[in-house]
């Protein structure tokens, strides 16, 4: 109750100390010109890479190395400019404030058209109007406001040990890993937004933009070949037998395995047996072992981006996946992970798969793999159906035990399926022949 008189009587002496309004009015325009001087060198901050830098070096731009040394400190400059702008804004809504005071109005009116005269200020000669200079004209910028922005971050260090202070007593952070990475996806996410709706990206970048962003959110484990799908060799093989699976499966690197699929002990590559057989044929019965190379054994658990830097680090395209048990839960490729940024990867020779089946010979039947097994079975008018899978392709891997490659032939009451080419990158089998034996056949 006591404070309310307190400000009404200082009223009037703030007021009787006549303080020029050309003086307040010349001290707002001029801190809202810097606020929108210092908002242009945030943006051109923003769109100034340090490749263009470095090019305004090498032109032997006046002050070039200033902006070099100011875009490769990048975190520390944007620090300092904004601090400086948020301070400039102050003052600037406070003069305005002060000039309109002195005109005796009523205090409505001098509150309303302080908040319209702050916000046309703020909103078009601070942020519009600078921003769309730095938008075209980032280097240019930089260049003319550089002894600007190297006072602002002059200013900003002599605050530098308050700063860190303050930094010591914020709470540590509870997010876990996996929260910070989907935080900072998400954030980059919605910048590549905003960035394509000023149409500076096309849709296909954008799209690629926010594959990679999103690749420090996927575990490996999304993106690899599950063991049960994996074209493994024995460690029995010799290298003829290596050959025949290399044309037969399309690929150019086979898990080597021991007693089962859980023991792998390498990988043997098409190059190794080819260059063996061709130079030295008395090779053929050599076992795959003799050439086999040392497998790179990861986490499954691991993030696709991890992965992708540990491939171009140690320089190896597959890497055996682990559950957390010990056992092996799939392999991963450095085309699997490509593929999560650019899309689907395709040979020049591989054609759409047909999502229908189309009879291609008298009671022959060119069937999708994926195509259900119930549909099939009407085509034939038997009754066929399995508890423990749902397509084609997955009855014949259940009854060969193992993955189909072309030329795997079974027969599932009286039908015969014949596995036919093998398409896409994981060179999996896409269509299979299948026709009804005579009766006598079953």
């Amino acid at each position: 109750m006591t404070v309310l008189p307190l400000l009404l009587q200082a009223a009037p002496v703030a007021s009787e100390q006549n303080i020029p309004v050309i003086i307040l009015t010349v001290v707002s325009l001029l801190a809202f010109l810097v606020a929108g001087l210092l908002n242009a060198v945030e943006t051109a901050l923003e769109h100034l890479s340090k490749a263009s830098a470095e090019d305004l070096v090498d032109d032997e731009r006046e002050g070039a190395k200033l902006v070099l040394a100011q875009v490769s400190d990048r975190a520390r400059t944007d620090r300092s400019v904004r601090s400086l702008r948020l301070a400039m804004q102050s003052v600037a809504t406070v003069f305005l404030t002060l000039v309109l005071v002195q005109s005796g109005w009523v205090w409505w009116l001098i509150a309303l058209i302080a908040l319209l005269g702050n916000w046309l200020l703020l909103s078009v000669a601070v942020s519009v109007v600078p921003r769309q200079f730095s938008y075209r004209w980032p280097g240019g910028v930089m260049l003319f406001l550089r002894s600007l922005t190297a006072f602002a971050v002059k200013l900003n260090s002599l605050f530098e040990p308050v700063t860190r202070s303050l930094r010591r007593l914020r709470p540590a952070s509870t997010q876990t890993e996996a929260e910070a990475r989907r935080e900072m996806a998400d954030d980059l996410r919605e910048m590549v937004d905003q960035v394509g709706e000023a149409e500076l990206f096309e849709d296909e970048d954008r799209k690629m933009l926010r594959s990679v962003f999103e690749l420090g959110q996927t575990l490996v484990r999304e993106v690899m070949l599950p063991r049960p799908d994996m074209i493994v060799i024995d460690a029995t093989a010799n290298l003829r037998d290596a050959m025949k699976l290399f044309v037969r499966s399309g690929f150019s690197r086979l898990p080597v395995i021991g007693e089962d699929s859980d023991d792998i002990r390498g990988l043997v590559y098409f190059k190794d047996v080819t260059r063996n057989l061709m130079a030295h044929p008395e090779t053929a019965t050599l076992p795959v072992t003799k050439v086999m190379r040392q497998a790179h054994f990861l986490p499954e658990i691991l993030y696709a981006d991890d992965v992708l830097r540990l491939m171009q680090r140690d320089s190896f395209h597959m890497a055996i996946l682990v559950d957390e048990w010990g056992g092996i839960a799939g392999l991963v490729t450095l085309e699997d992970l490509l593929e999560e940024v650019v899309g689907e990867l395709t040979d020049e020779h591989d054609r759409e798969i047909e999502e229908e089946p189309a009879q291609v010979a008298e009671g022959v039947w060119q069937v999708p793999s994926r195509y259900p097994i119930d549909d099939l079975g009407e085509i034939f008018e038997i009754e066929l159906e399995d508890e423990d899978v749902d397509s084609v392709g997955g009855l014949v891997a259940k009854v060969l035990n193992k993955v189909p490659l072309p030329g795997a032939k079974v027969v599932v009451k009286n039908l015969e399926f014949i596995a036919q080419e093998a398409m896409g990158r994981r060179k999996q089998v896409a269509y299979y022949h299948v026709r009804a034996l005579p009766a006598e056949s079953e």
